[in-house]
């Protein structure tokens, strides 16, 4: 089969294991695999959900033209895109950018409050490396079938999308760091593969970062198996750099389709789970997660996110839950408090 070189304009994220460089052999025919390596062209830019997430965290513009690296996969996001891989996928064909990373697929449904139109592209070939095509699967940390660390876990999950999951892992990994002086390393767990999130965790101050991304899933969406193992995999590895705390951040919600519930249910992964922060919009979602939870044998320690964000959603929470809860944006005192409570980090 003809081989062509193609001179990139862009790489997605979802591509940083591999280092490619900006010039790539490429093939005419496609697998339609996750976690294939493909190269597209960009058919219009679209002024909402336009940007692609470049493989060194830099966000980009997508215009008419540019050539961009990305990987087949797959998305079903509340506040995004519902994307799937094709059974067939042929040079010409047009398909969408699913997300920020650079995961590729045809679009079958998108929430118009968040993207006007996804992003099409057109099919230019697979990528070739060694002499054969490439697949993020073949970049990734060596799984591990068994949880070995035993560093104390704070899991930050929510109700859905959007309800600063990450904003909390963020505030209390830069209070951890700095005001407690602890080594603090962290984790994305559940979602679809970008970077922005893990690098913010990195910006304050995390000693080591990782993501499922990093064990070859383009997303944890019908990877349900796989989340188990990722993060095992990724919990053992950030140990090896003795932290005194690992944070860790499910993406999406505890219902919904990325494997949030599936991992919930491990027996390893819950008895490793030092402290639970829970994030939701209203107080139906609170009292949902905490019983969900619960059955699990699962305690909610903490309520944040925009229930906590006044004494309307704190009052019911701690008068009626009995659980703290607290607007850490503005004053972590409270939650440092029930940490030092519970055990998780030491009293000064």
């Amino acid at each position: 089969m003809k081989k062509t070189t193609t001179k990139l304009d862009k790489i997605g994220s979802v591509l940083k294991d591999v280092k490619l460089s900006f010039e790539v052999l490429t093939i005419s025919s496609v697998n339609p695999l996750e976690g294939e390596s493909i190269v597209v062209q960009v058919l219009g830019a679209q002024k909402k959900y336009g940007e692609i997430e470049m493989s060194d965290g830099r966000m980009s513009k997508m215009r008419e033209g540019d050539i961009i690296a990305g990987v087949l996969g797959e998305r079903k996001a509340l506040e995004g895109i519902v994307g799937v891989i094709p059974k067939k996928v042929n040079c010409g064909d047009v398909l969408n950018i699913l997300n920020l990373g650079g995961v590729i697929g045809t679009a079958v449904s998108w929430n118009k409050d968040f993207v006007s139109s996804p992003v099409k592209v057109k099919v230019l070939g697979s990528i070739l490396a060694n002499k054969k095509t490439l697949n993020i699967h073949n970049f990734s940390l060596k799984p591990e079938m068994k949880l070995n660390s035993k560093i104390p876990i704070i899991t930050v999950i929510g109700t859905a999308m959007g309800v600063g999951k990450t904003t909390v892992a963020t505030e209390l990994i830069h209070t951890l760091v700095k005001q407690k002086g602890l080594k603090v390393s962290a984790a994305k767990l559940t979602g679809v593969a970008t970077q922005r999130d893990i690098l913010a965790m990195k910006d304050v101050g995390a000693l080591s970062t990782l993501t499922f991304h990093d064990v070859g899933l383009t997303s944890t969406l019908n990877n349900h198996d796989g989340v188990v193992i990722a993060t095992k995999t990724i919990l053992n590895t950030l140990s090896k750099d003795k932290p005194e705390i690992i944070v860790v951040e499910l993406g999406d919600g505890i219902i919904g389709w990325y494997g949030v519930e599936k991992l919930l249910n491990d027996k390893e992964f819950i008895h490793s789970i030092s402290f639970t922060i829970v994030c939701a919009h209203d107080l139906v979602g609170a009292v949902g997660a905490k019983d969900i939870l619960e059955k699990k044998g699962i305690q909610c320690n903490f309520f944040a996110g925009p229930v906590a964000n006044n004494t309307a959603g704190t009052d019911y929470l701690e008068k009626i839950l009995k659980i703290p809860s607290a607007d850490i944006r503005d004053d972590k005192s409270k939650l440092l408090k029930v940490l030092e409570k519970k055990g998780v980090i030491k009293h000064d």
